[in-house]
């Protein structure tokens, strides 16, 4: 992965652009594998597989859009990690109200 390049910017459900930030992506995979109650030395390895997964479907796309992004991520937990993935929409369906 290391010629081709990452979106500079997402578009957020508000309309509103930002910068990509990966970290905030791998934090949020952090947080919903942590709420599915997995233990931090196995957290890594999902973070790294499933961050790995979207960056390459992404990858040189000059703006990517939150919800694709969410459903990419989605898409890999369901197959991949499915109690992370119900921890995902627990936590979207609770306090993001989606």
């Amino acid at each position: 992965m290391s010629d081709n390049k990452l979106p500079s910017r997402i578009i957020k459900n508000d309309g509103t652009i930002q910068d990509f930030d990966v970290n905030k992506l791998k934090k949020s995979i952090e947080n919903a594998a942590l709420d599915a109650g997995y233990e931090e030395d196995k957290i890594f390895k999902i973070i790294e597989d499933v961050s790995q997964y979207v960056l390459e479907s992404i990858q040189n796309l000059e703006r990517v859009d939150s919800q694709s992004l969410r459903n990419l991520i989605l898409v890999k937990l369901d197959s991949d990690y499915p109690n992370i993935a119900k921890a995902w929409r627990d936590y979207d369906s609770t306090i993001k109200n989606k």
